[in-house]
């Protein structure tokens, strides 16, 4: 058998990847093998992964509500402020409702065009914004609850595609690839912001500029509320429900934590279709 034939050997230039979002955006295209097979199945598969948008938002609040560490970012807007955390913040309250609705809308935002440069910076500008910067109003968010957080959301939404009852193997596979390599490209832009790699060109990187969240370039990207929910109920109503094979009462113990999750109204009253959720996000005992 003839050995398998080398590729030549690239270069990159070290100095570009911490000054040029470009270079490094195409060096991380190139290393995760981000083609237009992953481009093709994203675009096929945005209906589905907006369908999955308002469960996901919630399960993910109602994570971040579980500690007060990550709470305390939604009043003191910094993770490592250490005075106490109001008991009575809930998945209701305003700032989290507030939040939620970024979520989604960055969420959607995932569903967008990536052949564009401008997805790639807005995920860029969203890491930025967690160190203080870029923002009238700082926020710092310390990496730990970042990057862990990208993982809870990639879990729920990689067993939600898996589980989906209309979609064929070879597209769920697809489909997970291809988000799997979007959300860590996230996690390196956020990385980026946090890490000191690469201190010694600082002086050589761009001031970052400050605009309200969901602008780029003084340009509004991230659609409010109301139109990330009328993107989410189209897609609903054309693939269905992507939960649906979770509520066939194969698991009981998934049926029961299905009744005690208690998401926010839409949800639980079947305001998007009445969502089970992925069994995982599920707690295996509701007081």
């Amino acid at each position: 058998m003839a050995p398998l034939s080398r590729r030549p050997m690239q270069h990159i230039d070290r100095k570009e990847l911490y000054t040029n979002l470009e270079t490094r955006i195409q060096y991380l295209h190139s290393f995760l093998d981000f083609s237009s097979r992953d481009i093709e199945a994203l675009t096929s598969g945005a209906k589905y992964i907006k369908a999955l948008i308002p469960a996901i938002v919630n399960i993910v609040y109602k994570k971040l509500l579980q500690y007060d560490i990550t709470a305390r970012a939604f009043e003191t807007r910094s993770t490592s402020f250490s005075g106490p955390v109001d008991p009575n913040l809930t998945e209701n309250s305003p700032q989290i409702l507030h939040r939620k609705m970024f979520l989604r809308g960055y969420l959607t935002k995932l569903c967008s065009d990536p052949t564009k440069m401008e997805f790639w910076e807005y995920l860029d500008k969203v890491g930025m914004m967690h160190v203080g910067q870029g923002r009238v109003h700082p926020l710092h968010v310390e990496y730990v609850h970042i990057g862990v957080t990208l993982s809870f959301i990639q879990d729920v939404m990689i067993e939600a595609i898996l589980s989906h009852p209309r979609m064929k193997m070879d597209k769920k596979i697809a489909l997970v690839k291809a988000l799997s390599k979007v959300i860590w490209i996230q996690n390196d832009l956020f990385a980026k912001w946090y890490v000191r790699d690469g201190d010694e060109f600082e002086e050589e990187v761009l001031v970052p500029e400050i605009e309200p969240e969901g602008y780029l370039h003084g340009r509004k990207i991230l659609h409010d509320g109301s139109e990330s929910e009328s993107e989410i109920d189209e897609a609903l109503k054309e693939v269905g429900c992507p939960f649906a094979s979770f509520a066939g009462g194969v698991d009981a113990d998934v049926v029961d934590g299905v009744k005690g999750m208690k998401l926010d109204a839409s949800l639980s009253e079947g305001g998007h279709g009445g969502f089970p959720v992925p069994p995982s996000s599920l707690p295996r005992s509701v007081s």
